[in-house]
């Protein structure tokens, strides 16, 4: 007895004159009797044969010596019905992920339509990219419809360059050809939060070396490192910004910055910062680094002169100011790097009038004295 094993198809097992015909599904076995005489086959005990597409292997169980005398035939003739349709829709496909990116990991899904399929049974495919090489396109063997349809392609890997990544796909004796083009990933951001602006030390002075650091939060980062950052300043010049390449999170962060120079004009030193397609203005005050006392303020809040301020303090860390009335009494004192006097004593205005300072700018150095007026 021969028992066959047999894929889902139709076939036809010839032995000699005779021939069996069948329809199996995966799995299914059938016993085969074969004449002694007069066919191709002869067996004396028994075996198995395994079919496949296309070839059919002969198992015999018997002795050696038997297996030798009795294994005549081993290759029967099988017939498949062929995957056929009669057109491809090349141009139209339908791909989930367009976006392909030199060494970013790839994962999409291609949707190809066809048109008066057979319903025949169709192998699976496995078949690597040409022109930009990392990728593979996969099919999964199964049916065809009879009548119209389509096949889901996988498409994986990582592109080796930029370029078009080329497959030409053979499937039911029709052929198509994909260029998908593959990209350079730009960093990018969703957010890049121009409020966020930290200078520090806020302030540059003229003609002062200026040595700080700039911080910028972002949201939403695609995981790539922005490019490196060397922006000069524009308006008031002589300032760089500058940064290596930051990697950005997909959660969000903190750009940090390098600022450095020095300029003898005063006024706003202006960064246009770029990343991905987001940008900020970032702005840096250049103040006048000489000792400049004003002899007049209007503390009225309509947001001219309203603070009795000496800017260039803010370079002298051991500076104090401290205010007196006509009468000497104390009656404000702060840091050098303050704003300044806004005209409240107590959180009550000052009365218009003459007040007098005395502005203690190191411990080794002379004060500074006179006086100044506050208009109301």
């Amino acid at each position: 007895m021969i028992r066959m094993y047999f894929y889902p198809f139709s076939f036809i097992v010839l032995f000699g004159g005779s021939s069996l015909i069948s329809n199996l599904s995966a799995q299914d076995s059938v016993p085969v009797m074969a004449a002694s005489t007069g066919a191709g086959v002869v067996v004396e005990g028994s075996g198995s044969v395994d079919v496949s597409i296309g070839q059919v292997l002969f198992y015999n169980t018997g002795k050696e010596a038997e297996f030798n005398k009795n294994h005549g035939i081993q290759q029967p003739s099988v017939y498949e019905l062929a995957s056929k349709v009669e057109a491809l829709s090349c141009n139209g496909f339908i791909l989930d992920n367009k976006e392909l990116y030199k060494g970013e990991n790839y994962n999409g899904v291609m949707i190809l339509p066809y048109s008066a399929g057979n319903g025949a049974y169709f192998l699976g495919l496995n078949l690597p990219s040409s022109g930009v090489s990392g990728l593979n396109m996969s099919l999964q063997s199964g049916k065809l419809a009879k009548g119209n349809g389509s096949v889901e392609l996988v498409i994986k890997g990582t592109p080796a360059d930029t370029g078009l990544a080329v497959f030409n796909v053979t499937f039911g004796t029709k052929t198509c050809s994909f260029n998908l083009p593959v990209t350079l990933l730009q960093p990018n951001v969703s957010a890049l939060n121009c409020g966020s602006v930290v200078v520090n030390p806020k302030d540059a002075g003229t003609k002062l070396d200026y040595s700080g650091v700039v911080t910028i939060s972002y949201q939403g980062g695609n995981n790539k490192k922005s490019y490196p950052i060397n922006i000069a300043s524009t308006v008031i010049k002589g300032f760089t910004l500058k940064a290596d390449s930051i990697l950005l999170k997909s959660d969000g962060g903190t750009l940090t910055l390098n600022l450095t120079g020095k300029s003898d004009s005063a006024g706003i030193a202006l960064f246009p910062l770029t990343i991905g397609e987001k940008t900020c203005n970032v702005m840096v005050k250049v103040i006048d680094s000489e000792i400049k006392i004003p002899n007049v303020f209007t503390p009225n809040e309509d947001g001219k002169n309203d603070l009795w301020s000496i800017p260039a303090l803010a370079f002298k860390p051991e500076s104090k100011v401290f205010i007196f009335d006509r009468l000497g009494r104390l009656l404000i004192e702060y840091p050098g790097s303050s704003t300044g006097w806004n005209g409240l004593v107590n959180n009550y205005p000052a009365s218009a009038g003459d007040y007098w300072y005395v502005i203690q700018i190191s411990k080794d150095a002379a004060p500074l004295k006179g006086n100044f007026t506050l208009l109301r």
